[in-house]
Protein backbone atom coordinates (compact mmCIF):
# COMPACT_ATOMS: atom_id res chain seq x y z
CA UNK A 1 0.00 0.00 0.00
CA UNK A 2 1.43 3.34 -1.02
CA UNK A 3 2.20 5.96 1.61
CA UNK A 4 2.52 9.76 1.53
CA UNK A 5 6.30 9.70 1.39
CA UNK A 6 8.66 12.09 3.13
CA UNK A 7 10.67 12.54 -0.05
CA UNK A 8 7.93 14.89 -1.23
CA UNK A 9 9.71 17.58 0.78
CA UNK A 10 12.56 17.81 -1.70
CA UNK A 11 12.30 20.05 -4.75
CA UNK A 12 13.02 17.18 -7.09
CA UNK A 13 10.13 15.15 -5.71
CA UNK A 14 7.51 17.88 -6.12
CA UNK A 15 5.56 17.73 -9.32
CA UNK A 16 4.56 21.00 -10.94
CA UNK A 17 0.78 21.15 -11.13
CA UNK A 18 -0.99 22.37 -14.21
CA UNK A 19 -2.61 25.33 -12.52
CA UNK A 20 0.73 26.78 -11.34
CA UNK A 21 2.87 28.87 -13.65
CA UNK A 22 5.03 26.50 -15.75
CA UNK A 23 7.61 29.23 -16.28
CA UNK A 24 8.65 29.01 -12.61
CA UNK A 25 9.30 25.27 -12.90
CA UNK A 26 11.14 25.78 -16.17
CA UNK A 27 13.25 28.48 -14.59
CA UNK A 28 14.11 26.26 -11.63
CA UNK A 29 15.05 23.39 -13.93
CA UNK A 30 17.16 25.65 -16.11
CA UNK A 31 18.93 27.19 -13.12
CA UNK A 32 19.55 23.74 -11.60
CA UNK A 33 21.16 22.58 -14.84
CA UNK A 34 23.22 25.78 -15.06
CA UNK A 35 24.30 25.50 -11.43
CA UNK A 36 25.40 21.90 -12.01
CA UNK A 37 27.42 22.87 -15.09
CA UNK A 38 29.08 25.78 -13.28
CA UNK A 39 29.89 23.54 -10.33
CA UNK A 40 31.58 20.99 -12.59
CA UNK A 41 33.51 23.68 -14.45
CA UNK A 42 34.52 25.32 -11.17
CA UNK A 43 35.94 22.02 -9.92
CA UNK A 44 38.00 21.70 -13.11
CA UNK A 45 39.27 25.28 -12.79
CA UNK A 46 40.19 24.73 -9.14
CA UNK A 47 42.11 21.59 -10.08
CA UNK A 48 43.90 23.55 -12.81
CA UNK A 49 44.72 26.34 -10.35
CA UNK A 50 46.10 23.76 -7.93
CA UNK A 51 48.30 22.35 -10.71
CA UNK A 52 49.61 25.83 -11.54
CA UNK A 53 50.25 26.43 -7.85
CA UNK A 54 52.31 23.27 -7.67
CA UNK A 55 54.29 24.18 -10.80
CA UNK A 56 54.90 27.69 -9.46
CA UNK A 57 56.14 26.24 -6.17
CA UNK A 58 58.54 23.95 -8.03
CA UNK A 59 59.83 26.84 -10.17
CA UNK A 60 60.25 29.04 -7.09
CA UNK A 61 62.18 26.30 -5.30
CA UNK A 62 64.45 25.92 -8.35
CA UNK A 63 65.16 29.67 -8.37
CA UNK A 64 66.09 29.52 -4.68
CA UNK A 65 68.33 26.54 -5.39
CA UNK A 66 69.99 28.46 -8.23
CA UNK A 67 70.61 31.44 -5.95
CA UNK A 68 72.21 29.17 -3.38
CA UNK A 69 74.43 27.55 -6.03
CA UNK A 70 75.51 30.96 -7.36
CA UNK A 71 76.29 32.15 -3.84
CA UNK A 72 78.35 28.99 -3.28
CA UNK A 73 80.26 29.52 -6.54
CA UNK A 74 80.96 33.12 -5.58
CA UNK A 75 82.29 31.91 -2.25
CA UNK A 76 84.62 29.48 -4.03
CA UNK A 77 85.83 32.21 -6.41
CA UNK A 78 86.52 34.55 -3.51
CA UNK A 79 88.37 31.78 -1.68
CA UNK A 80 90.51 31.09 -4.76
CA UNK A 81 91.17 34.80 -5.14
CA UNK A 82 92.41 35.05 -1.55
CA UNK A 83 94.59 31.97 -1.97
CA UNK A 84 96.05 33.36 -5.20
CA UNK A 85 96.83 36.64 -3.47
CA UNK A 86 98.48 34.78 -0.61
CA UNK A 87 100.52 32.64 -2.99
CA UNK A 88 101.55 35.67 -5.04
CA UNK A 89 102.70 37.32 -1.85
CA UNK A 90 104.79 34.27 -1.10
CA UNK A 91 106.22 34.38 -4.62
CA UNK A 92 107.10 38.05 -4.22
CA UNK A 93 108.73 37.43 -0.85
CA UNK A 94 110.73 34.49 -2.13
CA UNK A 95 111.76 36.44 -5.25
CA UNK A 96 113.08 39.23 -3.05
CA UNK A 97 114.93 36.77 -0.85
CA UNK A 98 116.40 35.09 -3.92
CA UNK A 99 117.52 38.44 -5.29
CA UNK A 100 119.14 39.36 -2.02
CA UNK A 101 120.92 36.01 -1.82
CA UNK A 102 122.05 36.10 -5.44
CA UNK A 103 123.16 39.72 -5.07
CA UNK A 104 125.24 38.87 -2.01
CA UNK A 105 127.50 36.63 -4.10
CA UNK A 106 127.42 38.60 -7.34
CA UNK A 107 131.05 39.70 -7.08
CA UNK A 108 134.17 37.66 -6.74
CA UNK A 109 135.25 39.82 -3.85
CA UNK A 110 132.04 39.15 -2.11
CA UNK A 111 132.38 35.48 -2.82
CA UNK A 112 135.88 35.44 -1.48
CA UNK A 113 134.87 37.56 1.47
CA UNK A 114 132.13 35.20 2.38
CA UNK A 115 133.71 32.13 0.94
CA UNK A 116 132.96 30.13 3.99
CA UNK A 117 129.20 30.72 3.34
CA UNK A 118 129.13 29.88 -0.37
CA UNK A 119 127.75 26.41 0.23
CA UNK A 120 125.01 27.79 2.40
CA UNK A 121 124.13 30.43 -0.19
CA UNK A 122 123.96 27.85 -2.97
CA UNK A 123 121.66 25.65 -0.90
CA UNK A 124 119.44 28.63 -0.17
CA UNK A 125 119.30 29.53 -3.85
CA UNK A 126 118.31 26.00 -4.81
CA UNK A 127 115.64 25.93 -2.09
CA UNK A 128 114.29 29.29 -3.23
CA UNK A 129 114.14 28.14 -6.85
CA UNK A 130 112.25 24.99 -5.91
CA UNK A 131 109.88 26.89 -3.62
CA UNK A 132 109.13 29.55 -6.22
CA UNK A 133 108.43 26.83 -8.78
CA UNK A 134 106.01 25.12 -6.37
CA UNK A 135 104.26 28.37 -5.59
CA UNK A 136 103.99 29.23 -9.29
CA UNK A 137 102.42 25.85 -9.92
CA UNK A 138 100.00 26.35 -7.05
CA UNK A 139 99.07 29.79 -8.36
CA UNK A 140 98.53 28.36 -11.84
CA UNK A 141 96.25 25.67 -10.41
CA UNK A 142 94.34 28.25 -8.42
CA UNK A 143 93.88 30.39 -11.53
CA UNK A 144 92.54 27.33 -13.36
CA UNK A 145 90.16 26.56 -10.50
CA UNK A 146 89.06 30.19 -10.42
CA UNK A 147 88.33 30.19 -14.17
CA UNK A 148 86.36 26.95 -13.82
CA UNK A 149 84.36 28.40 -10.93
CA UNK A 150 83.66 31.55 -12.94
CA UNK A 151 82.50 29.50 -15.92
CA UNK A 152 80.28 27.44 -13.64
CA UNK A 153 78.94 30.64 -12.16
CA UNK A 154 77.99 31.91 -15.62
CA UNK A 155 76.20 28.61 -16.30
CA UNK A 156 74.32 28.97 -13.03
CA UNK A 157 73.41 32.58 -13.80
CA UNK A 158 71.98 31.56 -17.17
CA UNK A 159 70.09 28.71 -15.51
CA UNK A 160 68.74 31.13 -12.92
CA UNK A 161 67.52 33.42 -15.71
CA UNK A 162 65.66 30.53 -17.35
CA UNK A 163 64.19 29.38 -14.04
CA UNK A 164 63.17 32.93 -13.15
CA UNK A 165 61.40 33.25 -16.51
CA UNK A 166 59.65 29.93 -15.83
CA UNK A 167 58.67 31.16 -12.38
CA UNK A 168 57.23 34.35 -13.86
CA UNK A 169 55.26 32.39 -16.45
CA UNK A 170 53.88 30.03 -13.82
CA UNK A 171 52.96 33.01 -11.63
CA UNK A 172 51.04 34.54 -14.55
CA UNK A 173 49.21 31.25 -15.22
CA UNK A 174 48.42 30.87 -11.54
CA UNK A 175 47.09 34.42 -11.33
CA UNK A 176 44.87 33.88 -14.37
CA UNK A 177 43.61 30.56 -12.98
CA UNK A 178 42.82 32.11 -9.60
CA UNK A 179 41.04 34.97 -11.37
CA UNK A 180 38.96 32.49 -13.37
CA UNK A 181 38.08 30.57 -10.22
CA UNK A 182 37.08 33.81 -8.49
CA UNK A 183 34.88 34.83 -11.43
CA UNK A 184 33.23 31.41 -11.57
CA UNK A 185 32.61 31.47 -7.83
CA UNK A 186 30.92 34.84 -8.31
CA UNK A 187 28.77 33.43 -11.13
CA UNK A 188 27.97 30.37 -9.02
CA UNK A 189 26.88 32.59 -6.14
CA UNK A 190 24.68 34.61 -8.50
CA UNK A 191 23.08 31.48 -9.99
CA UNK A 192 22.58 30.03 -6.51
CA UNK A 193 20.80 33.22 -5.47
CA UNK A 194 18.63 33.18 -8.59
CA UNK A 195 17.84 29.50 -8.00
CA UNK A 196 16.84 30.15 -4.40
CA UNK A 197 14.56 32.98 -5.53
CA UNK A 198 13.06 30.82 -8.27
CA UNK A 199 12.44 27.93 -5.87
CA UNK A 200 10.82 30.30 -3.41
CA UNK A 201 8.63 31.70 -6.18
CA UNK A 202 7.72 28.21 -7.34
CA UNK A 203 6.88 27.09 -3.82
CA UNK A 204 4.81 30.21 -3.30
CA UNK A 205 2.92 29.52 -6.54
CA UNK A 206 2.33 25.91 -5.52
CA UNK A 207 1.22 26.95 -2.06
CA UNK A 208 -1.16 29.47 -3.54
CA UNK A 209 -2.55 26.83 -5.90
CA UNK A 210 -3.00 24.41 -3.00
CA UNK A 211 -4.70 27.08 -0.91
CA UNK A 212 -6.97 27.94 -3.84
CA UNK A 213 -7.88 24.27 -4.24
CA UNK A 214 -8.69 23.95 -0.54
CA UNK A 215 -10.75 27.15 -0.58
CA UNK A 216 -12.67 25.97 -3.65
CA UNK A 217 -13.35 22.57 -2.09
CA UNK A 218 -14.50 24.22 1.12
CA UNK A 219 -16.79 26.57 -0.79
CA UNK A 220 -18.31 23.63 -2.65
CA UNK A 221 -18.80 21.79 0.64
CA UNK A 222 -20.42 24.83 2.20
CA UNK A 223 -22.75 25.26 -0.74
CA UNK A 224 -23.78 21.63 -0.39
CA UNK A 225 -24.19 22.00 3.34
CA UNK A 226 -21.49 19.42 3.90
CA UNK A 227 -19.74 20.89 6.95
CA UNK A 228 -18.58 18.17 9.34
CA UNK A 229 -17.97 18.88 13.00
CA UNK A 230 -14.50 18.06 14.33
CA UNK A 231 -14.12 15.22 16.84
CA UNK A 232 -13.96 16.29 20.47
CA UNK A 233 -10.51 17.48 21.47
CA UNK A 234 -9.16 17.67 17.89
CA UNK A 235 -6.68 20.56 17.40
CA UNK A 236 -8.45 22.39 14.61
CA UNK A 237 -9.47 25.91 13.73
CA UNK A 238 -11.15 24.80 10.52
CA UNK A 239 -14.93 24.34 10.65
CA UNK A 240 -15.52 23.49 6.98
CA UNK A 241 -14.82 20.03 5.62
CA UNK A 242 -13.80 20.39 1.96
CA UNK A 243 -15.36 18.12 -0.61
CA UNK A 244 -13.16 15.21 -1.71
CA UNK A 245 -12.81 14.35 -5.37
CA UNK A 246 -13.42 10.73 -6.43
CA UNK A 247 -9.76 9.79 -6.21
CA UNK A 248 -9.35 11.06 -2.62
CA UNK A 249 -12.64 9.46 -1.64
CA UNK A 250 -11.23 6.17 -2.93
CA UNK A 251 -7.93 6.75 -1.08
CA UNK A 252 -9.71 7.09 2.25
CA UNK A 253 -11.22 3.62 1.82
CA UNK A 254 -8.09 2.05 0.31
CA UNK A 255 -5.66 3.40 2.88
CA UNK A 256 -7.62 3.30 6.12
CA UNK A 257 -11.11 1.92 5.47
CA UNK A 258 -12.46 5.35 6.38
CA UNK A 259 -10.83 5.38 9.83
CA UNK A 260 -9.44 8.88 10.46
CA UNK A 261 -7.71 7.83 13.72
CA UNK A 262 -5.87 4.77 12.41
CA UNK A 263 -2.07 4.38 12.70
CA UNK A 264 0.01 1.93 10.62
CA UNK A 265 1.62 -1.01 12.49
CA UNK A 266 5.08 0.59 12.22
CA UNK A 267 3.76 3.92 13.51
CA UNK A 268 5.00 5.89 10.51
CA UNK A 269 1.71 6.56 8.72
CA UNK A 270 -1.35 8.09 10.33
CA UNK A 271 -4.93 9.07 9.66
CA UNK A 272 -7.39 8.31 6.88
CA UNK A 273 -4.91 9.19 4.13
CA UNK A 274 -1.92 7.56 5.90
CA UNK A 275 0.28 10.65 5.99
CA UNK A 276 3.85 10.51 7.22
CA UNK A 277 4.52 13.33 9.67
CA UNK A 278 6.95 15.13 7.34
CA UNK A 279 4.54 15.05 4.38
CA UNK A 280 1.69 16.16 6.61
CA UNK A 281 3.76 19.14 7.83
CA UNK A 282 4.63 20.14 4.26
CA UNK A 283 1.06 19.85 2.97
CA UNK A 284 -0.33 21.68 6.03
CA UNK A 285 1.89 24.67 5.26
CA UNK A 286 0.80 24.59 1.62
CA UNK A 287 -2.82 24.52 2.75
CA UNK A 288 -2.29 27.70 4.77
CA UNK A 289 -2.62 25.80 8.05
CA UNK A 290 0.63 26.27 9.96
CA UNK A 291 -1.30 25.48 13.13
CA UNK A 292 -1.41 21.83 11.99
CA UNK A 293 2.36 21.52 11.57
CA UNK A 294 3.67 19.00 14.08
CA UNK A 295 0.20 17.70 14.91
CA UNK A 296 -0.03 13.89 14.46
CA UNK A 297 -2.35 13.44 11.45
CA UNK A 298 -4.52 10.83 13.17
CA UNK A 299 -5.33 13.29 15.97
CA UNK A 300 -6.49 16.00 13.58
CA UNK A 301 -10.16 16.38 12.74
CA UNK A 302 -11.71 14.86 9.64
CA UNK A 303 -12.09 18.34 8.17
CA UNK A 304 -8.40 19.11 8.77
CA UNK A 305 -7.24 15.80 7.32
CA UNK A 306 -9.43 16.33 4.27
CA UNK A 307 -8.10 19.89 3.93
CA UNK A 308 -4.47 18.74 4.00
CA UNK A 309 -5.22 15.88 1.59
CA UNK A 310 -6.86 18.27 -0.88
CA UNK A 311 -3.80 20.56 -0.68
CA UNK A 312 -1.41 17.65 -1.23
CA UNK A 313 -3.41 16.41 -4.19
CA UNK A 314 -3.38 19.90 -5.74
CA UNK A 315 0.41 19.91 -5.39
CA UNK A 316 1.33 16.41 -6.46
CA UNK A 317 -1.75 14.70 -7.85
CA UNK A 318 -1.88 10.94 -7.33
CA UNK A 319 1.87 10.50 -6.77
CA UNK A 320 1.78 10.26 -2.96
CA UNK A 321 -0.58 7.30 -3.20
CA UNK A 322 0.77 5.55 -6.28
CA UNK A 323 0.45 1.79 -6.03
CA UNK A 324 -2.89 1.43 -4.33
CA UNK A 325 -6.06 0.47 -6.19
CA UNK A 326 -7.18 4.09 -6.57
CA UNK A 327 -4.29 5.19 -8.78
CA UNK A 328 -4.49 4.87 -12.51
Amino acid sequence: MARAIAALLTTGAMATIACSAPSAADQVGSLNARAKTISEELIQEQLQADAYQQQYSVASAQVVQDEQAIAQSRLLINTDHRQIARKMHQVSRLAIESYILNGSVSSSSGASLFGENVGTVQAANEYTTITVGNVDMAVSQLHAAQRAAQEQQQVLIRQRARDTAEQTEQATDLSQANSTVSQMESVQAQVTGELAAAVTQQQAAQGQAALTAVTTAQRVATQRGGASPAPAGAPSTNTTDPALNPFLTCVVQAESGGDYQVVSPNGLYMGAFQFSQSTWNYAARAAGRPDLVGVPPNTASKADQDTVAVALYSLDGERPWLGDRCSA
